[in-house]
């Protein structure tokens, strides 16, 4: 089980629920154990959540020896769990290092979605979110970001289905561990979500967009919000290193499969980016992409001066974008009397 005096991350004996399968199949064959014990102790880590060897079914006695011989598993622990009024619940995870992550359960009729974060902190800075006043404290490991799946798991109403990388940080800056975790998670011998039911959302990394969606891991959102560069720096400072133009030169470059979309996230604010000539400019950047744009309400924090568009201007762009004859969607905010929904998670 887990152990305070290991460091996350190490490159020596790392744990075994951050390793992939093939990863954790090598490791085994180093220690003299088989492939097939390997499936197993990997399909209890990621399938049914049993961190304990003891617990752990169908494992050899030579296995659970050599996984108790030293701590090789590592789990965090639950700091706070707050119930929203509309059911969503927000996890606050404590690290080894003493930093707090939050990870949220969104539950609906047809699905069960979990939130989870990649960065404690973040070093992006868009203005509209409330992780960006935090900084970045630090990267998280994949078994940190697996670990928020495993712990939800005991929260979530019924299976989760849905897994999106929208909460603390931007997952691109934090890609090794990101991918690493998706692979994780990806493995039909675990946890089993396809590819289509795991999101990784960022704020423009450019150059990293392309290996992402390469890497066949998870699907592509990008968090667009504004339709000027003059605009879009302003409240999402990564793109004075790449604009829109050179944003829509790399996703046009991608050889899109059929049927395959591009989530393009836009959070509309009052008096900023919420003008007819802003539907206009919108339907314009997506034009050629496979896009789906998700218009989203900003929820308000702390410290924060912008305003959320009036429900009659936001059907209003909704509209204006169908007039475009651009296929949009509305994501309601959920959580927000618990500080739950999107841009408003942050820790002390």
């Amino acid at each position: 089980m887990s152990s305070v005096n290991r460091q996350p991350g190490a490159s020596t004996s790392p744990w075994l629920n951050g390793l992939t399968r093939p990863e954790l199949t090598e490791h085994f064959k180093r220690a003299g154990l088989t492939a097939q014990q390997a499936w197993l102790t990997f399909q209890s880590l990621h399938r049914h959540g049993v961190l304990d060897p003891e617990k752990m079914q169908g494992i050899s006695k030579v296995c659970r020896k050599f996984m108790e011989r030293a701590p090789q598993t590592a789990e965090l622990s639950i700091d706070e769990v707050l119930r929203a009024q509309d059911g969503t619940l927000k996890l606050r995870v404590k690290t080894f290092g003493g930093e707090a992550v939050e990870a949220v359960i969104i539950p609906n009729a047809r699905r069960v979605t979990l939130c989870v974060s990649s960065q404690a902190g973040c070093a992006a800075g868009c203005t509209f979110c409330h992780t960006g006043t935090m900084g970045l404290l630090r990267n998280l490991d994949a078994w940190e970001i697996v670990e928020q799946v495993r712990l939800a798991r005991a929260y979530a109403p019924t299976p989760i289905t849905n897994l999106v990388f929208m909460g603390m940080g931007e997952p691109l800056h934090n890609e090794e561990s990101v991918l690493r975790a998706c692979r994780i998670l990806n493995d039909d011998v675990g946890a089993g979500f396809s590819r289509r039911h795991i999101v990784v959302s960022t704020a423009g990394v450019g150059n990293r967009l392309r290996p992402l969606w390469e890497s066949n891991a998870a699907a592509l959102a990008i968090s667009l919000h504004a339709t000027t560069d003059e605009v879009r720096s302003r409240i999402v400072p990564l793109n004075r290193q790449w604009n829109l133009a050179a944003l829509k030169d790399i996703l046009l470059g991608i050889p899109w499969k059929k049927r395959e979309s591009l989530t393009v996230a836009y959070l509309l604010l009052d008096g900023i980016n919420d003008t007819r000539e802003d539907a206009r400019r919108l339907r314009e950047w997506c034009a050629g992409l496979p896009a789906k744009v998700n218009l989203l309400e900003f929820n308000p924090f702390p410290g924060s001066t912008f305003r959320r568009t009036s429900t009659e201007n936001l059907a209003a762009f909704r509209n204006w974008l169908h007039e475009e004859r651009l296929f949009n969607t509305h994501r309601h905010s959920r959580g927000d009397d618990v500080m739950a929904a999107c841009g408003q998670l942050a820790t002390s």
